[in-house]
């Protein structure tokens, strides 16, 4: 029996969670026997469609009117006898929910990974009035969602998002510990010294001010402390300034985007996650399946992630101090360091498998019951 298609569509013009989440998706239902395509808007999503060996389509979507992009989402609907559609963005909500009705109804479903409550206006009732499900990654994204009584509980699900544990292997193997010494190496950084880690687009929303300033902290506890901000983003400059008027350029560097952070989670001593919003957060899963003892704001997802006390802490968004205080207690106890990662892998085996992900994603778009 022929598995049901799908349509995924992604109009963002730079590459995220949400896009790294749609693509994981798209990849993992299709080496599931689903008929899969992938329509995307722009390149930097593009290339990662077709690196990721999936069958895909450009559609420029030029704003939420555009009847050329809406039928051509229903060409694509058709041709892939889709069974339900996966929209990811804004403007292919509207867009994709109209060519859904017009395609014969496949199965909308709206991904949103970010936590927030929607706008009370005609677009955001129309968007989840056309929409069959809402799918989303923390249990806080769907408590703020309904507090819109114009969007029932009974609409929106949670599924967690997840990794693959055999590619996140833990940092104290051998092979990961020569990625992590060798990581140091090119970046710099002693063998012996400190080393703390976060990963993430140099935006506002990941809040990297607040981690440099709890880096002039934790400096002030040990001298030798290293402090590496992998990404690239409009920010730059801005943090850039910001380490110089702090006087930290020994302590913190930034080391750019990487396509590959594992290294860099096997070298360090303890992730750090600063953002101020989040959905659910991979670079928070990949740390825990790494092994590494993580400290985060308290974002969405975070506790799913982090047991405070257990495998790491959970500090107060915007609070730099908390923030230096819990990386702080955790450099200077390396036993209980090595104990905190080894109970991150337990928690991720346990939570974050991503085939338990694709499990509970197909049950959503797939649903036989409705």
């Amino acid at each position: 029996m022929s598995r049901p298609g799908l349509l995924v569509a992604n109009s963002s013009s730079t590459w995220g969670g949400n896009e790294f989440w749609s693509v994981r998706v798209a990849r993992g239902l299709a080496d599931r026997g689903h008929p899969v395509r992938f329509a995307w808007c722009h390149d930097v999503v593009g290339e990662r469609v077709e690196a990721a060996g999936l069958d895909g389509v450009r559609i420029p979507m030029r704003n939420d009117g555009d009847l050329v992009a809406m039928l051509a989402l229903r060409r694509e609907m058709v041709r892939v006898n889709a069974g339900a559609t996966l929209l990811t963005r804004w403007r292919e909500y509207l867009l994709g929910g109209l060519a859904a009705r017009l395609a014969g109804r496949p199965r909308v479903v709206m991904g949103l990974g970010l936590l927030l409550v929607p706008q009370d206006d005609w677009k955001r009732r129309l968007v989840f009035g056309l929409a069959d499900r809402v799918l989303v990654n923390a249990p806080e994204i769907k408590d703020a969602l309904c507090t819109r009584p114009w969007i029932p509980p009974a609409k929106v699900d949670v599924v967690v998002n997840g990794v693959d544990l055999d590619r996140w292997r833990p940092r104290w193997e051998p092979k990961r510990q020569v990625e992590g010494l060798a990581f140091r190496e090119a970046h710099g950084v002693p063998a012996t010294a400190p080393l703390v880690i976060t990963v993430g687009n140099l935006t506002l929303q990941k809040d990297h001010a607040n981690l440099i300033a709890a880096s002039e902290q934790l400096r002030h506890r040990f001298a030798d402390v290293r402090v590496l901000i992998l990404g690239e983003g409009e920010l730059r400059e801005s943090l850039e300034a910001e380490i110089e008027r702090r006087d930290l350029a020994e302590t913190v560097t930034l080391a750019g985007f990487v396509s590959d952070p594992g290294p860099a989670l096997a070298a360090a001593d303890v992730f750090a996650l600063s953002s101020d919003n989040e959905g659910m957060a991979w670079v928070l899963m990949e740390a825990a399946a790494s092994g590494l003892p993580i400290v985060t704001t308290d974002v969405s997802g975070a506790r799913h992630c982090v047991e405070s006390g257990q495998t790491g802490q959970v500090v107060p968004i915007r609070d730099s101090g908390a923030l230096a205080g819990a990386l702080s207690q955790l450099l200077a106890d390396r036993v209980a360091l090595g104990a905190m990662g080894r109970r991150g892998r337990q928690l991720a085996e346990s939570r974050l498998d991503a085939a338990r992900m694709l499990d509970e994603t197909a049950a959503v778009l797939f649903d036989p019951d409705e």
